[in-house]
């Protein structure tokens, strides 16, 4: 990943798992990953246990299912960090309710 090297990535869900694990990746990588998460204050302990690495982790606290949140993490990527190279989708959102209540289209 050297073409890589000092690039801005986001990583949603990074506060455990396998957001983490691509968090630790990219960093030792020499990345600069914004990650985001609800549970902020695990995703400020794993950037202090990263100190010292390749690369850097930013925690930003981000709800993914709150657009709010979403762009307001966005926007400080862009001012703090630089514009994103690539974007990890991958926190996971349950929202529930009856499957017949939500309208299909082929």
């Amino acid at each position: 990943m050297s073409d890589l090297e000092g690039k801005v990535v986001i990583v949603t869900g990074a506060s455990s798992g396998i957001g983490e694990a691509i968090v630790v990746q990219l960093v030792d990588a020499g990345l600069r990953v914004a990650g985001l998460a609800r549970r902020i204050g695990r995703v400020e302990k794993l950037a202090q246990s990263l100190e010292g690495k390749k690369g850097a982790l930013s925690p930003v606290k981000c709800d993914v299912s709150v657009e709010d949140e979403v762009k307001n993490a966005f926007a400080w990527v862009e001012a703090n960090l630089g514009p994103p190279t690539a974007l990890i989708n991958n926190a996971g959102v349950l929202k529930q309710g009856v499957l017949t209540a939500h309208p299909v289209t082929v």
